[in-house]
Protein backbone atom coordinates (compact mmCIF):
# COMPACT_ATOMS: atom_id res chain seq x y z
CA UNK A 1 0.00 0.00 0.00
CA UNK A 2 1.43 3.49 -0.84
CA UNK A 3 -0.23 5.94 0.90
CA UNK A 4 0.85 6.59 4.05
CA UNK A 5 -1.03 8.37 6.70
CA UNK A 6 -0.01 11.83 7.51
CA UNK A 7 0.95 11.41 11.38
CA UNK A 8 3.63 9.07 9.42
CA UNK A 9 4.23 11.20 6.57
CA UNK A 10 5.37 14.05 8.86
CA UNK A 11 6.83 12.70 10.91
CA UNK A 12 9.78 14.95 12.87
CA UNK A 13 13.41 13.89 11.63
CA UNK A 14 15.61 16.26 13.12
CA UNK A 15 14.75 18.16 16.74
CA UNK A 16 13.74 21.19 15.12
CA UNK A 17 10.67 19.44 13.80
CA UNK A 18 9.34 18.58 17.05
CA UNK A 19 6.12 20.62 17.61
CA UNK A 20 5.93 21.72 21.00
CA UNK A 21 8.38 20.16 22.94
CA UNK A 22 11.08 23.06 22.94
CA UNK A 23 12.33 22.53 26.63
CA UNK A 24 13.36 18.42 25.90
CA UNK A 25 14.38 18.96 22.87
CA UNK A 26 17.10 21.62 23.49
CA UNK A 27 18.54 19.88 26.67
CA UNK A 28 18.84 16.96 24.07
CA UNK A 29 20.91 19.07 21.99
CA UNK A 30 23.26 20.38 24.52
CA UNK A 31 24.09 17.21 25.92
CA UNK A 32 25.09 16.37 22.66
CA UNK A 33 26.98 19.42 21.50
CA UNK A 34 28.79 18.80 25.38
CA UNK A 35 28.77 15.23 25.24
CA UNK A 36 27.01 14.77 28.12
CA UNK A 37 24.46 11.95 27.26
CA UNK A 38 22.91 9.99 29.95
CA UNK A 39 23.37 6.26 29.14
CA UNK A 40 19.83 5.73 30.40
CA UNK A 41 16.89 8.79 29.86
CA UNK A 42 13.30 8.12 30.11
CA UNK A 43 10.39 10.25 28.36
CA UNK A 44 7.38 10.65 29.80
CA UNK A 45 4.06 12.75 28.86
CA UNK A 46 0.63 12.11 27.62
CA UNK A 47 -0.09 10.17 24.28
CA UNK A 48 0.89 11.55 20.80
CA UNK A 49 3.28 14.22 22.17
CA UNK A 50 6.32 12.88 20.78
CA UNK A 51 8.11 10.31 23.33
CA UNK A 52 9.40 7.70 20.45
CA UNK A 53 9.65 9.94 17.73
CA UNK A 54 12.45 11.94 20.18
CA UNK A 55 14.10 8.57 21.05
CA UNK A 56 14.57 8.04 17.12
CA UNK A 57 15.62 11.17 16.78
CA UNK A 58 18.11 10.80 19.47
CA UNK A 59 19.32 7.81 18.34
CA UNK A 60 20.31 8.78 15.24
CA UNK A 61 22.00 11.55 16.53
CA UNK A 62 24.33 9.46 18.69
CA UNK A 63 25.03 6.96 15.75
CA UNK A 64 24.97 9.20 12.54
CA UNK A 65 28.47 9.15 10.72
CA UNK A 66 28.31 12.91 11.11
CA UNK A 67 27.95 12.59 15.13
CA UNK A 68 27.28 12.70 17.25
CA UNK A 69 25.49 15.15 16.06
CA UNK A 70 22.21 17.18 17.17
CA UNK A 71 21.38 17.48 13.43
CA UNK A 72 21.42 14.22 12.03
CA UNK A 73 21.81 14.05 8.39
CA UNK A 74 19.08 11.71 7.22
CA UNK A 75 21.03 10.46 4.85
CA UNK A 76 23.39 8.07 5.41
CA UNK A 77 22.93 4.30 5.77
CA UNK A 78 22.53 4.51 9.48
CA UNK A 79 19.99 7.47 10.03
CA UNK A 80 18.04 5.68 6.73
CA UNK A 81 18.20 2.61 8.67
CA UNK A 82 16.79 3.90 11.44
CA UNK A 83 14.10 5.45 10.10
CA UNK A 84 12.90 2.96 8.12
CA UNK A 85 13.33 0.57 10.94
CA UNK A 86 16.06 -1.78 9.84
CA UNK A 87 19.25 -0.80 12.03
CA UNK A 88 20.68 -3.45 13.61
CA UNK A 89 21.63 -1.59 16.44
CA UNK A 90 19.13 0.29 17.72
CA UNK A 91 15.96 -2.10 19.37
CA UNK A 92 12.43 -0.82 19.91
CA UNK A 93 10.88 -3.41 21.80
CA UNK A 94 7.14 -2.93 22.92
CA UNK A 95 7.07 -2.91 27.23
CA UNK A 96 3.44 -4.47 27.15
CA UNK A 97 4.12 -7.90 24.86
CA UNK A 98 8.18 -7.93 26.00
CA UNK A 99 7.27 -7.92 29.48
CA UNK A 100 8.50 -10.78 30.89
CA UNK A 101 11.70 -11.44 33.42
CA UNK A 102 12.94 -13.98 30.69
CA UNK A 103 13.19 -11.58 27.99
CA UNK A 104 14.72 -9.00 29.85
CA UNK A 105 17.21 -11.73 30.61
CA UNK A 106 17.85 -12.37 27.02
CA UNK A 107 18.19 -8.55 26.91
CA UNK A 108 20.71 -8.45 29.62
CA UNK A 109 22.92 -10.80 27.73
CA UNK A 110 22.86 -9.57 24.59
CA UNK A 111 24.52 -5.70 25.62
CA UNK A 112 27.38 -7.31 26.03
CA UNK A 113 28.46 -7.63 22.76
CA UNK A 114 29.41 -4.79 20.63
CA UNK A 115 27.24 -2.97 17.97
CA UNK A 116 27.70 -4.49 14.58
CA UNK A 117 27.35 -0.64 12.72
CA UNK A 118 26.60 2.01 14.76
CA UNK A 119 28.02 3.74 17.66
CA UNK A 120 25.69 2.57 20.06
CA UNK A 121 23.65 0.13 21.02
CA UNK A 122 20.45 1.72 21.97
CA UNK A 123 17.31 0.04 22.87
CA UNK A 124 14.51 1.76 22.87
CA UNK A 125 11.22 0.60 25.12
CA UNK A 126 8.11 1.90 24.54
CA UNK A 127 5.68 1.90 27.34
CA UNK A 128 8.16 0.59 29.99
CA UNK A 129 5.72 1.03 32.99
CA UNK A 130 3.90 -2.31 31.50
CA UNK A 131 7.37 -4.44 32.71
CA UNK A 132 6.66 -6.98 35.38
CA UNK A 133 8.38 -6.28 38.95
CA UNK A 134 10.27 -9.43 37.88
CA UNK A 135 11.50 -7.83 34.73
CA UNK A 136 12.21 -4.00 36.37
CA UNK A 137 14.21 -6.07 38.96
CA UNK A 138 16.37 -8.23 36.67
CA UNK A 139 17.15 -5.03 34.06
CA UNK A 140 18.32 -2.82 37.54
CA UNK A 141 22.24 -3.53 37.48
CA UNK A 142 22.55 -3.39 33.76
CA UNK A 143 20.54 0.02 33.89
CA UNK A 144 22.93 1.50 36.63
CA UNK A 145 26.21 0.41 35.07
CA UNK A 146 25.80 -0.60 31.00
CA UNK A 147 28.88 -0.97 29.15
CA UNK A 148 30.26 2.31 26.97
CA UNK A 149 28.27 1.78 24.24
CA UNK A 150 25.04 0.76 25.26
CA UNK A 151 22.27 3.41 25.57
CA UNK A 152 18.49 3.10 26.99
CA UNK A 153 15.74 4.97 25.90
CA UNK A 154 12.57 4.33 27.89
CA UNK A 155 8.68 5.91 26.78
CA UNK A 156 5.86 5.60 29.08
CA UNK A 157 2.24 8.02 29.61
CA UNK A 158 2.39 6.62 33.38
CA UNK A 159 5.53 7.62 35.26
CA UNK A 160 3.75 6.57 38.59
CA UNK A 161 3.64 3.16 37.87
CA UNK A 162 7.66 2.64 37.49
CA UNK A 163 9.68 1.64 40.24
CA UNK A 164 11.51 4.38 42.05
CA UNK A 165 14.69 2.48 41.53
CA UNK A 166 14.52 2.70 37.82
CA UNK A 167 13.36 6.71 38.23
CA UNK A 168 16.78 7.18 40.04
CA UNK A 169 18.67 5.69 37.67
CA UNK A 170 17.41 7.55 34.36
CA UNK A 171 17.44 11.07 32.85
CA UNK A 172 13.77 12.25 32.59
CA UNK A 173 12.00 14.49 30.72
CA UNK A 174 8.71 15.00 30.99
CA UNK A 175 6.70 15.90 27.51
CA UNK A 176 3.49 18.30 28.26
CA UNK A 177 0.46 18.50 25.98
CA UNK A 178 0.68 20.96 22.76
CA UNK A 179 -1.25 24.25 23.03
CA UNK A 180 -3.80 24.39 20.51
CA UNK A 181 -2.46 27.39 18.96
CA UNK A 182 0.77 25.48 17.75
CA UNK A 183 -1.55 22.49 16.74
CA UNK A 184 -3.41 24.29 14.92
CA UNK A 185 -1.19 26.50 12.70
CA UNK A 186 1.03 23.12 12.50
CA UNK A 187 -2.53 21.72 10.68
CA UNK A 188 -2.54 24.68 8.59
CA UNK A 189 1.08 23.90 6.96
CA UNK A 190 0.17 20.47 6.33
CA UNK A 191 -2.66 21.38 4.60
CA UNK A 192 -1.18 23.52 2.29
CA UNK A 193 1.67 21.01 1.65
CA UNK A 194 -1.61 18.16 0.86
CA UNK A 195 -2.98 21.06 -1.71
CA UNK A 196 -6.32 21.38 0.90
CA UNK A 197 -7.93 24.78 1.57
CA UNK A 198 -9.64 24.45 5.60
CA UNK A 199 -10.85 27.56 7.38
CA UNK A 200 -9.21 28.37 10.51
CA UNK A 201 -12.40 27.52 12.84
CA UNK A 202 -12.71 23.86 11.61
CA UNK A 203 -8.24 23.02 12.30
CA UNK A 204 -9.31 25.13 15.76
CA UNK A 205 -11.72 22.70 16.54
CA UNK A 206 -9.52 19.82 15.54
CA UNK A 207 -6.96 20.78 17.80
CA UNK A 208 -9.01 21.43 20.63
CA UNK A 209 -10.44 17.40 19.54
CA UNK A 210 -7.21 15.95 19.98
CA UNK A 211 -6.71 17.75 23.43
CA UNK A 212 -2.62 18.34 23.29
CA UNK A 213 -1.53 15.44 21.13
CA UNK A 214 -0.63 16.01 17.83
CA UNK A 215 -0.70 12.29 16.37
CA UNK A 216 -3.95 12.36 17.59
CA UNK A 217 -4.49 15.52 15.33
CA UNK A 218 -2.84 14.03 12.32
CA UNK A 219 -5.36 11.30 12.86
CA UNK A 220 -8.37 13.32 12.74
CA UNK A 221 -6.97 16.05 10.16
CA UNK A 222 -6.71 12.74 8.04
CA UNK A 223 -10.10 11.41 8.45
CA UNK A 224 -11.33 14.89 7.29
CA UNK A 225 -9.20 14.99 3.88
CA UNK A 226 -10.45 11.59 3.27
CA UNK A 227 -14.00 12.31 3.47
CA UNK A 228 -13.48 15.72 1.10
CA UNK A 229 -14.83 15.88 -2.44
CA UNK A 230 -13.18 18.91 -3.12
CA UNK A 231 -9.75 20.29 -2.41
CA UNK A 232 -11.94 23.29 -0.18
CA UNK A 233 -13.15 21.41 3.03
CA UNK A 234 -16.29 23.66 5.16
CA UNK A 235 -17.08 23.54 8.34
CA UNK A 236 -19.89 20.88 8.13
CA UNK A 237 -17.69 18.87 6.52
CA UNK A 238 -15.50 18.94 9.49
CA UNK A 239 -18.02 18.77 11.91
CA UNK A 240 -19.47 15.36 10.02
CA UNK A 241 -16.69 13.94 9.67
CA UNK A 242 -15.53 13.68 13.22
CA UNK A 243 -19.02 13.55 15.16
CA UNK A 244 -18.41 16.86 17.08
CA UNK A 245 -21.19 19.44 17.25
CA UNK A 246 -20.29 23.32 16.42
CA UNK A 247 -18.87 25.55 19.20
CA UNK A 248 -21.98 27.30 18.97
CA UNK A 249 -24.19 24.87 20.51
CA UNK A 250 -22.43 25.20 23.74
CA UNK A 251 -22.96 28.65 23.78
CA UNK A 252 -26.47 27.73 23.17
CA UNK A 253 -26.62 25.42 25.73
CA UNK A 254 -25.17 27.54 28.62
CA UNK A 255 -27.42 30.87 27.26
CA UNK A 256 -30.30 28.55 27.79
CA UNK A 257 -29.22 27.51 31.19
CA UNK A 258 -28.69 31.53 31.82
CA UNK A 259 -31.74 32.28 30.11
CA UNK A 260 -33.70 29.63 33.16
CA UNK A 261 -35.11 28.64 29.20
CA UNK A 262 -36.07 24.72 29.67
CA UNK A 263 -37.73 24.28 26.07
CA UNK A 264 -35.14 25.61 24.73
CA UNK A 265 -32.33 22.52 26.39
CA UNK A 266 -34.86 20.32 25.14
CA UNK A 267 -34.41 21.52 21.38
CA UNK A 268 -30.65 21.48 21.10
CA UNK A 269 -30.46 18.05 23.04
CA UNK A 270 -33.28 16.83 20.14
CA UNK A 271 -31.06 17.85 17.65
CA UNK A 272 -27.55 16.30 19.01
CA UNK A 273 -29.15 13.30 19.08
CA UNK A 274 -30.67 13.22 15.82
CA UNK A 275 -27.15 14.01 14.30
CA UNK A 276 -25.89 10.32 15.39
CA UNK A 277 -23.56 12.44 17.69
CA UNK A 278 -22.59 10.47 21.15
CA UNK A 279 -24.38 11.86 24.08
CA UNK A 280 -22.26 10.79 26.30
CA UNK A 281 -19.13 12.97 24.50
CA UNK A 282 -21.94 15.50 24.45
CA UNK A 283 -22.24 15.89 28.62
CA UNK A 284 -18.54 15.89 28.57
CA UNK A 285 -18.19 18.28 26.12
CA UNK A 286 -21.03 20.49 28.38
CA UNK A 287 -18.69 19.79 31.30
CA UNK A 288 -15.55 21.46 29.96
CA UNK A 289 -17.63 24.37 28.24
CA UNK A 290 -18.53 25.19 32.04
CA UNK A 291 -14.84 24.73 33.19
CA UNK A 292 -13.49 27.46 30.60
CA UNK A 293 -16.38 29.65 32.05
CA UNK A 294 -15.49 29.10 35.30
CA UNK A 295 -11.84 29.81 34.92
CA UNK A 296 -12.45 32.60 32.34
CA UNK A 297 -14.50 34.27 35.46
CA UNK A 298 -11.57 33.61 37.70
CA UNK A 299 -8.74 33.94 36.13
CA UNK A 300 -9.35 36.79 32.88
CA UNK A 301 -9.33 35.54 29.75
CA UNK A 302 -5.92 35.74 29.26
CA UNK A 303 -5.27 32.82 31.59
CA UNK A 304 -3.08 30.54 30.17
CA UNK A 305 -5.12 27.77 32.52
CA UNK A 306 -7.83 27.21 29.25
CA UNK A 307 -6.63 25.63 26.20
CA UNK A 308 -9.16 27.80 23.21
CA UNK A 309 -8.56 30.11 20.84
CA UNK A 310 -8.42 33.95 21.90
CA UNK A 311 -12.01 34.55 19.62
CA UNK A 312 -13.47 32.14 21.65
CA UNK A 313 -11.59 33.49 25.19
CA UNK A 314 -13.80 37.05 24.56
CA UNK A 315 -16.75 35.35 23.48
CA UNK A 316 -16.39 33.45 26.95
CA UNK A 317 -15.82 36.72 28.82
CA UNK A 318 -18.39 38.48 27.51
CA UNK A 319 -20.86 35.88 28.84
CA UNK A 320 -19.16 35.27 32.18
CA UNK A 321 -19.04 39.52 32.96
CA UNK A 322 -22.92 39.68 34.12
CA UNK A 323 -22.67 36.63 36.12
CA UNK A 324 -21.70 35.43 39.81
CA UNK A 325 -18.39 32.87 40.13
CA UNK A 326 -20.43 31.25 42.67
CA UNK A 327 -23.41 30.45 39.93
CA UNK A 328 -21.03 29.13 37.59
CA UNK A 329 -19.35 26.94 40.67
CA UNK A 330 -22.63 25.27 41.41
CA UNK A 331 -23.51 24.34 37.99
CA UNK A 332 -20.05 23.20 37.34
CA UNK A 333 -20.65 20.80 40.53
CA UNK A 334 -24.17 19.40 39.85
CA UNK A 335 -22.88 18.79 36.21
CA UNK A 336 -19.77 16.65 38.07
CA UNK A 337 -21.98 15.26 40.28
CA UNK A 338 -24.25 14.07 38.06
CA UNK A 339 -21.59 12.08 35.72
CA UNK A 340 -22.38 9.27 36.66
CA UNK A 341 -25.74 8.73 36.35
CA UNK A 342 -25.26 10.05 32.95
CA UNK A 343 -22.75 7.75 32.36
CA UNK A 344 -23.99 4.30 33.46
CA UNK A 345 -28.02 4.95 32.05
CA UNK A 346 -29.61 3.14 29.85
CA UNK A 347 -31.73 6.25 28.98
CA UNK A 348 -28.91 8.28 28.24
CA UNK A 349 -30.86 11.19 26.35
CA UNK A 350 -33.24 11.42 29.62
CA UNK A 351 -30.59 11.44 32.26
CA UNK A 352 -28.99 14.19 30.48
CA UNK A 353 -32.09 16.55 29.99
CA UNK A 354 -33.12 15.92 33.49
CA UNK A 355 -29.93 17.04 34.55
CA UNK A 356 -30.32 20.21 32.60
CA UNK A 357 -33.10 20.93 33.64
CA UNK A 358 -32.09 20.44 37.28
CA UNK A 359 -29.49 23.72 36.61
CA UNK A 360 -32.64 25.74 35.78
CA UNK A 361 -33.57 25.43 39.37
CA UNK A 362 -30.66 27.29 40.75
CA UNK A 363 -30.76 30.11 38.98
CA UNK A 364 -33.01 32.15 41.63
CA UNK A 365 -30.24 31.50 44.74
CA UNK A 366 -27.02 32.21 42.61
CA UNK A 367 -27.71 35.94 41.79
CA UNK A 368 -27.14 36.24 45.58
CA UNK A 369 -23.94 38.57 44.97
CA UNK A 370 -26.08 41.09 42.41
CA UNK A 371 -28.99 41.01 44.99
CA UNK A 372 -26.22 42.05 47.55
CA UNK A 373 -24.75 44.75 45.47
CA UNK A 374 -28.20 46.35 44.52
CA UNK A 375 -28.86 46.48 48.82
CA UNK A 376 -25.13 48.21 49.11
CA UNK A 377 -26.42 50.73 46.17
CA UNK A 378 -29.75 51.01 48.10
CA UNK A 379 -28.36 51.69 51.22
CA UNK A 380 -25.52 54.66 49.78
CA UNK A 381 -28.68 56.22 48.65
CA UNK A 382 -30.63 56.61 51.82
CA UNK A 383 -27.13 57.13 53.66
CA UNK A 384 -26.23 59.71 50.84
CA UNK A 385 -29.57 61.58 52.09
CA UNK A 386 -29.21 62.03 55.54
CA UNK A 387 -27.54 64.89 55.54
CA UNK A 388 -28.61 66.25 58.98
CA UNK A 389 -32.30 66.36 61.14
CA UNK A 390 -33.35 68.89 59.30
CA UNK A 391 -33.34 67.92 55.88
CA UNK A 392 -33.99 64.24 56.55
CA UNK A 393 -37.16 65.40 58.32
CA UNK A 394 -37.78 68.91 56.55
CA UNK A 395 -39.35 66.08 52.98
CA UNK A 396 -42.50 64.57 53.34
CA UNK A 397 -42.29 61.12 52.00
CA UNK A 398 -45.32 58.64 50.40
CA UNK A 399 -45.65 57.16 53.07
CA UNK A 400 -46.42 60.57 54.92
CA UNK A 401 -48.10 62.85 52.39
CA UNK A 402 -50.92 64.34 53.00
CA UNK A 403 -50.02 63.95 57.07
CA UNK A 404 -51.16 67.01 58.85
CA UNK A 405 -49.83 68.02 63.05
CA UNK A 406 -52.57 67.43 65.25
CA UNK A 407 -54.04 69.96 67.41
CA UNK A 408 -54.80 68.28 70.05
CA UNK A 409 -53.45 65.15 72.17
CA UNK A 410 -54.62 61.97 71.37
CA UNK A 411 -56.21 61.42 74.75
CA UNK A 412 -58.76 63.81 74.15
CA UNK A 413 -60.06 63.64 70.23
CA UNK A 414 -59.15 60.09 69.38
CA UNK A 415 -61.40 59.94 66.65
CA UNK A 416 -60.76 63.61 65.15
CA UNK A 417 -57.17 62.06 64.76
CA UNK A 418 -58.32 59.67 63.00
CA UNK A 419 -60.59 61.94 60.87
CA UNK A 420 -57.71 64.28 59.94
CA UNK A 421 -55.03 61.99 60.07
CA UNK A 422 -55.82 58.97 57.52
CA UNK A 423 -52.48 58.13 56.68
CA UNK A 424 -51.48 57.15 60.62
CA UNK A 425 -51.75 53.01 60.85
CA UNK A 426 -55.47 52.08 62.64
CA UNK A 427 -53.29 49.41 65.07
CA UNK A 428 -51.67 52.49 66.75
CA UNK A 429 -49.86 50.96 69.60
CA UNK A 430 -51.88 50.87 72.48
CA UNK A 431 -49.64 48.66 75.36
CA UNK A 432 -47.98 51.05 77.97
CA UNK A 433 -48.64 54.20 76.45
CA UNK A 434 -50.06 56.74 78.42
CA UNK A 435 -53.22 58.72 77.08
CA UNK A 436 -52.51 61.56 79.74
CA UNK A 437 -49.64 62.63 78.44
CA UNK A 438 -49.00 66.29 78.35
CA UNK A 439 -47.57 68.46 75.37
CA UNK A 440 -44.15 69.96 75.71
CA UNK A 441 -44.26 73.77 76.22
CA UNK A 442 -41.80 73.87 73.58
CA UNK A 443 -43.88 72.49 71.02
CA UNK A 444 -45.89 75.35 71.55
CA UNK A 445 -43.62 77.76 70.36
CA UNK A 446 -43.65 77.51 67.11
CA UNK A 447 -47.11 75.53 66.09
CA UNK A 448 -49.84 73.07 67.30
CA UNK A 449 -49.40 71.22 70.18
CA UNK A 450 -47.02 67.49 69.46
CA UNK A 451 -47.39 64.20 71.51
CA UNK A 452 -45.24 61.37 71.83
CA UNK A 453 -48.23 60.48 68.88
CA UNK A 454 -47.00 62.49 66.69
CA UNK A 455 -43.54 61.68 67.96
CA UNK A 456 -43.91 57.50 66.47
CA UNK A 457 -45.76 59.05 63.56
CA UNK A 458 -42.88 60.94 62.77
CA UNK A 459 -40.12 58.16 62.82
CA UNK A 460 -42.28 56.06 61.23
CA UNK A 461 -41.55 56.23 57.68
CA UNK A 462 -37.97 56.72 58.43
CA UNK A 463 -36.90 53.76 61.34
CA UNK A 464 -40.61 51.10 61.14
CA UNK A 465 -38.58 48.86 62.63
CA UNK A 466 -38.15 51.41 66.34
CA UNK A 467 -41.35 52.56 64.95
CA UNK A 468 -42.98 48.99 65.86
CA UNK A 469 -40.63 48.94 69.09
CA UNK A 470 -40.98 51.94 70.89
CA UNK A 471 -44.84 51.69 70.59
CA UNK A 472 -44.97 48.63 72.81
CA UNK A 473 -43.41 50.51 75.46
CA UNK A 474 -43.95 52.57 78.48
CA UNK A 475 -43.92 56.19 78.63
CA UNK A 476 -43.40 58.11 81.23
CA UNK A 477 -43.10 62.18 81.07
CA UNK A 478 -41.39 63.74 83.97
CA UNK A 479 -41.07 67.58 84.92
CA UNK A 480 -37.25 67.83 84.01
CA UNK A 481 -38.30 67.88 80.25
CA UNK A 482 -37.79 63.93 79.81
CA UNK A 483 -39.73 61.22 78.08
CA UNK A 484 -38.75 58.02 79.31
CA UNK A 485 -39.89 55.11 77.58
CA UNK A 486 -39.47 51.48 79.22
CA UNK A 487 -39.05 48.09 76.87
CA UNK A 488 -39.63 44.50 77.70
CA UNK A 489 -35.95 43.26 77.18
CA UNK A 490 -35.56 41.54 73.87
CA UNK A 491 -33.85 39.51 71.77
CA UNK A 492 -30.30 40.62 71.09
CA UNK A 493 -31.12 41.44 67.84
CA UNK A 494 -33.62 44.80 69.10
CA UNK A 495 -30.86 45.33 71.45
CA UNK A 496 -28.23 45.85 67.92
CA UNK A 497 -30.95 47.44 66.25
CA UNK A 498 -32.00 50.04 69.14
CA UNK A 499 -28.21 50.96 70.12
CA UNK A 500 -27.39 51.74 66.33
CA UNK A 501 -30.32 54.32 66.48
CA UNK A 502 -30.54 55.64 70.01
CA UNK A 503 -28.94 59.03 69.24
CA UNK A 504 -30.46 59.85 66.34
CA UNK A 505 -33.90 59.62 67.93
CA UNK A 506 -33.15 61.13 70.78
CA UNK A 507 -31.79 63.99 68.50
CA UNK A 508 -35.01 63.98 66.48
CA UNK A 509 -37.05 63.94 70.02
CA UNK A 510 -35.11 67.17 71.40
CA UNK A 511 -36.18 68.59 67.51
CA UNK A 512 -39.87 67.49 67.69
CA UNK A 513 -41.13 67.41 70.96
CA UNK A 514 -38.12 69.43 72.93
CA UNK A 515 -37.19 66.34 74.88
CA UNK A 516 -34.68 64.20 76.03
CA UNK A 517 -35.37 60.49 75.54
CA UNK A 518 -34.46 58.09 77.31
CA UNK A 519 -34.79 54.28 76.69
CA UNK A 520 -34.76 51.51 78.91
CA UNK A 521 -34.75 48.12 78.90
CA UNK A 522 -36.30 45.85 81.77
CA UNK A 523 -36.66 42.30 82.73
CA UNK A 524 -40.49 40.80 82.02
CA UNK A 525 -42.23 39.06 85.14
CA UNK A 526 -44.28 37.02 83.44
CA UNK A 527 -44.16 33.55 85.52
CA UNK A 528 -44.87 31.39 82.48
CA UNK A 529 -41.13 32.75 80.98
CA UNK A 530 -39.35 29.73 81.56
CA UNK A 531 -41.90 27.49 79.53
CA UNK A 532 -41.76 30.21 77.43
CA UNK A 533 -38.16 29.94 77.00
CA UNK A 534 -37.80 26.52 76.80
CA UNK A 535 -40.58 26.48 74.01
CA UNK A 536 -38.54 29.15 72.10
CA UNK A 537 -35.29 27.41 72.56
CA UNK A 538 -37.38 23.37 71.35
CA UNK A 539 -38.60 25.76 67.96
CA UNK A 540 -35.31 27.90 67.23
CA UNK A 541 -33.51 23.87 67.17
CA UNK A 542 -36.24 22.14 65.39
CA UNK A 543 -35.64 25.58 62.63
CA UNK A 544 -31.89 25.01 62.45
CA UNK A 545 -32.43 21.50 61.53
CA UNK A 546 -35.12 21.63 59.05
CA UNK A 547 -34.03 20.26 55.98
CA UNK A 548 -34.03 23.34 53.74
CA UNK A 549 -32.08 24.68 56.64
CA UNK A 550 -29.38 22.48 56.26
CA UNK A 551 -29.20 22.22 52.66
CA UNK A 552 -29.07 25.89 52.11
CA UNK A 553 -25.74 25.67 54.91
CA UNK A 554 -24.38 23.00 52.87
CA UNK A 555 -24.95 24.85 49.09
CA UNK A 556 -23.64 28.67 50.70
CA UNK A 557 -20.84 26.88 52.92
CA UNK A 558 -22.22 28.98 55.53
CA UNK A 559 -23.12 28.77 59.65
CA UNK A 560 -26.14 29.36 61.84
CA UNK A 561 -25.54 32.48 63.84
CA UNK A 562 -27.60 32.03 67.19
CA UNK A 563 -29.57 35.68 68.00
Amino acid sequence: MSYQVLALKYRPQTFDDVVGQPHVTTTLSNAISQDRVAHAILFTGPRGTGKTTIARILAKAMNCKKGPSPFPCNQCKICTNIIEGHCTDVFEIDGASNNSVDQIRDLRENVTYMPSSAAYKIYIIDEVHMLSTAAFNALLKTLEEPPEHVMFIFATTEVHKIPATILSRCQRHDLGRISLQMISNHLQALCKNEGFSIEKLSLDLIAQEADGSIRDALSLLDRVLSSATTKEIQLDRVLDSLGIQDLQTMHDISAAIFENNGARLIEIIEKINNSGIDLKKFYSDIIFHFRNLNIVKICGKDSPAVNITDSEKEKIFQTVTSLSTGFINTILQILLDEESIVKYSSHTRTAIEMVLLKLLQINPGAQIDNIIAKLDILANQLGSNKTGPNQLYSKPSSLTQGFEPLQKPFASEPLQEKQEAPAIRESMPSAGYQADESPSPESHKNGPARTWKDFLNKIEPVYPFMFALLSKGKVTQTETSEIIVELENGSSFDKTRLKKTKPELQNICKEFLGKHLTITLVSGKNKTEPDDKKKEIKARQAAFNHPLVVEAQKMFDGEIINQ
